[in-house]
């Protein structure tokens, strides 16, 4: 059977579900000092279990069930550890707003989230040690040896708690292979090496070049239960963004249908309007203070307005809160701990107050809450020359945020950190759904929590 990336997020999931139960039964244990009875403990169990869908619902906004980042690094302690705090301090509150819930003494909560922390952290932490164990791994080699492949060989052997030992790759003709990496060239000894390295997954890097021979040889393997996948495929399952480098035009015929996502397209164009109209009424209010800093901080313009290229190539002007200073700005793209931004700008940039005014955007159709990141058209006329496909990123409305935006890497407008963000906006445009935007909301969320601590 094939092991998928939501079959593992849902094994991982079941298990945190039966913890958050299990630290219950503990909880009371140490409140009462006696076991509870099974009673008891289902008393409690139902009275807490409306609130559990907040607490996965925190856990996935926190990244939780990020596959592509170890379980057993300091930084997912800290986000277990703020995830936790922020479900507990969520059910206080509905459950202090509601008295008559059945759960007596509220101290319980407070024993049950403390011992739910730390049995998911052991738990967690226990997956990321298995995880680098080559017991544990999924055997994996690789058919063709093409620039992708080599990069992606190198991610996932710099990356062990990702699951995957790559025992060798193979190619008639090889071209600079991973250092300490067996290299089979010859079509006659693939097979006896497959065998031999009790191979799960094979990963065809470079189909085109396939010989019949081979092709043959990789088909006999499948009653032996080895199972194949494309490079494109196998990268976009693994970290969620499309190979650039290993599609072809005839990547887009077979996986970019938008037709079909055309009446979602029209339901989110209804979302955007009525979320754009709710968070303008909200926030209304604090606009003349937040013009009041931009005025007081430095000279200039409150708004900040510049063109950008909506779908199809079709040139708006995106309106902001201004960030940076007038005097002396020549323009360019703005870089990380960029001197142009002052104090009071980096605070809007932190908790994206600066992009406020880009409802208005939404409002007129010209963007929409979730989309790839809108660019300058001179800056995308020089990225459409040096980035393979860069055009096709305009098949999608831009977006206030993005699959990009959340990925968690800073990605600046250079001919190579394009590249990555192509990538992440491939991949939204091939998956866009309700699923997937929601996914982009609440990790927009955590994008802003986790900015704002820094």
């Amino acid at each position: 059977m094939k092991i998928t990336r939501k079959r593992k997020q849902f094994a991982i999931f079941f298990v945190d579900l039966v913890i958050i139960y299990v630290s219950l039964f503990f909880a009371l244990l140490l409140r009462t000092g006696v076991a509870p009875s099974l009673a008891d403990w289902w008393r409690h169990a139902l009275a807490i279990s409306p609130v559990i869908p907040l607490w996965i619902l925190i856990f996935y906004t926190m990244k939780l069930y990020a596959l592509e980042t170890p379980f057993d690094d300091v930084h997912f302690v800290g986000r277990l550890a703020v995830a936790t705090v922020m479900a507990t301090l969520v059910t206080a509150l509905l459950y202090y707003l509601t008295p008559q819930s059945s759960i007596s003494p509220k101290t319980v909560l407070a024993l049950q989230s403390g011992i739910a922390f730390l049995l998911l952290l052991g738990w967690r932490y226990l997956i990321g040690k298995a995880l680098r164990v080559s017991a544990y791994k999924q055997v994996t080699a690789f058919v063709g040896l093409n620039a992708e492949a080599r990069a992606l060989i190198s991610e996932i052997r710099e990356k062990p708690f990702l699951g995957y030992e790559v025992a060798f790759a193979f190619d008639p003709a090889p071209d600079s292979p991973p250092e300490g990496l067996p290299v089979i060239t010859e079509p006659a000894s693939l097979g006896a090496a497959l065998i031999a390295s009790e191979v799960d997954l094979v990963v065809i890097a470079d189909e085109e070049h396939l010989s019949v021979q081979t092709v043959s040889l990789l088909f006999s393997l499948i009653k032996r239960g080895v199972r194949f996948e494309r490079l494109p495929d196998f990268y976009e399952n693994l970290f969620r963004r499309v190979p650039i480098g290993a599609i072809t035009e005839t990547w887009f015929l077979d996986n970019i249908d938008l037709r079909a996502k055309r009446p979602y397209e029209i339901a989110k164009r209804g979302l955007d309007i009525v979320i754009s109209t709710i968070i303008l009424l909200l926030t209304c209010a604090i606009w003349p203070f937040i013009a009041l800093g931009i005025k007081l901080s430095s000279p200039g313009p409150v708004f900040f307005k510049q063109t950008r290229l909506g779908r199809g190539g079709q040139p708006y002007t995106i309106l902001k809160f201004r960030t940076m200073r007038v005097e002396g700005n020549d323009l360019t793209p703005t870089k990380e701990k960029d001197s142009r931004v002052g104090a009071f700008g980096a605070f809007l940039r932190k908790s994206r107050l600066d992009e406020l005014p880009q409802f208005i955007n939404i409002i007129k159709g010209e963007m929409s809450f979730i989309g790839p990141r809108p660019e300058r058209p001179e800056l995308a006329a020089e990225l459409e020359r040096a980035v393979p496909f860069y055009r096709q990123r305009l098949l999608a409305k831009p977006g206030l945020s993005g699959w990009d935006q959340v990925s968690g890497e800073y990605h600046s407008p250079s001919v190579d950190d394009t590249y990555k963000k192509l990538q992440y906006d491939l991949y939204y445009i091939k998956n866009m759904s309700p699923s997937l935007d929601a996914s982009i909301f609440f990790k927009t969320i955590a994008t802003v929590v986790l900015r704002l601590g820094r």
